[in-house]
């Protein structure tokens, strides 16, 4: 059960994946922080703003095949940490195709790599 804290239907997972974002007119690489089936996290340089949308574009890898979807941002959080001038942004995937979805289900569930 969700408590009103925590609304997602499916878990996060952490991932280390290489990606870039299309925002702005700019490609930007990002770091991939954890997905789920709904959506996506990544540590970015810049601060992005809710609503804006965003084309992710998805390296191929071992545990997921490339991919290019669009994304809305939810959130975009400066961290906290000392050092770090960076960003961590939380999106909501808005056309996730069926191919990302099995890849994102098997990753949720621990078997990355079925495809």
């Amino acid at each position: 059960m969700n408590t009103s804290k925590d609304k997602r239907q499916f878990p996060r997972t952490p991932v280390s994946l290489s990606a870039h974002i299309q925002a702005g007119g700019k490609r930007l690489a990002v770091e991939m922080v954890d997905l789920t089936v709904q959506g996506i996290s990544f540590k970015l340089d810049q601060g992005l703003n809710p609503g804006e949308e965003i084309r992710l574009d998805i390296n191929g890898s071992d545990e997921i095949r490339h991919n290019s979807l669009k994304a809305e941002v939810l959130r975009c959080d400066k961290l906290k940490d000392a050092v770090s001038s960076q960003y961590l942004v939380a999106t909501k995937f808005l056309d996730a195709n069926d191919e990302f979805l099995m890849d994102a289900l098997a990753l949720v569930h621990g078997k990355p790599g079925q495809f």
